[in-house]
């Protein structure tokens, strides 16, 4: 198996690894790796500093030379909680009393057979409607849940985190009891979604490299008339993903919440080719590319050894 690994690492790298660290880092799952038609190459680099983008302070220390794929790890489900804050606690699993640490000691107890992923966002809690009221965006269900509260985690993890994820023939909120109280589900009304690591108190360079890129974003967006907010592309601030010395870190999520596209090492020259390839075509930047949501190119048939 191990000679199976060593292979497909030299396959996706176009050279053999060199060391057993190097080795280990690109041992990843078959459903990690995009399918080859869906690859495009990194176009958008700038080879020196130039002054069309803004660079990141020299001061910030990155690492430029360890393997993308396979820095990140995978998961089933993904919770999404509306925080109206670009940065939060160092530990939000251990921030008592708030939906995230709740909701993490759960699954502590009773884990999934899945990874449950759980962040909070910058996102403003615009449909809940009761005091302190958030919402919860979940993911690939590409729902939204409104008037949540910290006193709700068990009835989140009862009804949301224990359904069956959705395959490419059902849907999993479906089936979801309709007698929740409070808590309202409504279709999430966003096409696309960029996530970027923002989150200064565990890192500083993702807490200075995530404004610099969301300035980026934003720019690209109007330039290419792209409708931001309801109905189109919006752009979130996130907490701890994981990898900050591959900052700036940035998650795509496209095809309705289905896929989940993760990057890192991404510059401000970056964000055109991300909008334009990942956001509009669903390609994936191969340079980029840390891995993804599970089951997040389950639609394709084509190879996913060869890219």
């Amino acid at each position: 198996m191990s000679g199976f690994f060593k292979t497909l690492g030299t396959l996706i790298t176009g050279s053999a690894p060199t060391s057993p660290k190097e080795e280990e880092e690109v041992q990843v799952e078959i459903d990690q790796i995009p399918p080859h038609d869906l690859m495009v190459k990194d176009c958008a680099s700038c080879v020196e500093e130039c002054d069309e983008h803004q660079q990141y302070p020299s001061y910030l220390e990155f690492d430029h030379d360890s393997p993308l794929l396979g820095s990140m790890s995978p998961y089933g489900r993904h919770f999404m909680i509306s925080t109206a804050q670009c940065d939060w606690p160092e530990r939000i699993e251990e921030d008592e009393g708030t939906l995230a640490a709740n909701l993490h000691a759960l699954l502590k107890e009773k884990p999934m057979s899945w990874r449950t992923f759980i962040t909070n966002t910058s996102l403003i809690a615009n449909y809940s409607t009761v005091p302190n009221g958030m919402d919860l965006i979940i993911l690939p269900d590409n729902i939204i849940v409104s008037n949540v509260t910290p006193e709700d985690a068990q009835q989140i993890y009862d009804v949301f985190v224990k359904m069956p994820l959705p395959t490419s023939n059902s849907s999993s909120h479906s089936s979801i009891n309709s007698n929740l109280g409070q808590l309202k589900v409504y279709p999430n009304p966003y096409e696309n979604m960029i996530l970027i690591c923002s989150h200064r108190k565990r890192d500083k360079r993702c807490g200075v490299t995530a404004p610099i890129l969301n300035r980026e974003f934003d720019h690209i967006l109007r330039e290419l008339d792209i409708h931001d907010g309801e109905g189109g592309t919006s752009v979130f601030m996130v907490s701890h993903v994981g990898g900050h010395k591959f900052a700036g870190n940035v998650i795509c999520y496209i095809n309705k919440g289905k896929t989940g596209v993760w990057y890192g090492r991404v510059r401000t020259c970056h964000c055109r080719e991300i909008i334009e390839e990942t956001l509009l075509k669903g390609k994936v930047i191969k340079e980029l590319y840390r891995g993804s949501m599970s089951h997040s190119f389950n639609d394709s048939k084509c190879n996913r050894i060869k890219w």
